[in-house]
């Protein structure tokens, strides 16, 4: 009895526990299993990433997006401006416990009460991005195989 007692007054003085706090902060509110996709503040500063976040919004209107609020203010204005082109709901949360280093999360597009248990979820690895064009490659080159006649056949 004298637990029941103790935890009835704890719940009094510090309000009912949460339930992973830690996977909630780090995902800006929501559970790891609801998280569809995540973007980090230093993947936000990199212009090719928001064409991924439109993609997905798109596809998924009944998502949330949740935009962390140490986020720089043009680009705060540009999430929004995609939310609402693709008729999205969005939060921003104004959490100051919330990290917000280079590699934490920026913007997290989760299903906002059931479970979708994606696999990926970094925008970075759902969405490569292709930097290096493809090297023009000569087809008579391509299907030469070295022989020891290149090394003593003068060309």
């Amino acid at each position: 009895m004298t637990d029941e007692l103790q935890e009835h007054l704890n719940k009094g003085m510090y309000g009912t526990p949460k339930l992973k706090p830690d996977e909630q902060r780090k995902y800006l509110g929501t559970f790891r299993e609801r998280v569809d996709l995540t973007v980090t503040f230093a993947q936000l500063n990199s212009e090719k990433y928001y064409p991924a976040i439109q993609q997905e919004l798109e596809e998924h209107p009944e998502y949330r997006m949740t935009i962390n609020g140490s986020v720089d203010q043009d680009q705060l204005s540009r999430l929004i401006q995609i939310a609402n082109s693709a008729n999205a709901a969005f939060t921003c949360s104004s959490d100051l416990t919330l990290p917000h280093a280079a590699s934490d999360l920026a913007v997290v597009i989760a299903a906002p009460h059931q479970a979708i248990h994606t696999e990926v979820v970094d925008v970075a690895l759902r969405y490569p991005l292709s930097n290096a064009s493809p090297a023009p490659t000569n087809e008579k080159d391509s299907k030469h195989h070295f022989s020891l006649k290149d090394l003593f056949h003068k060309k």
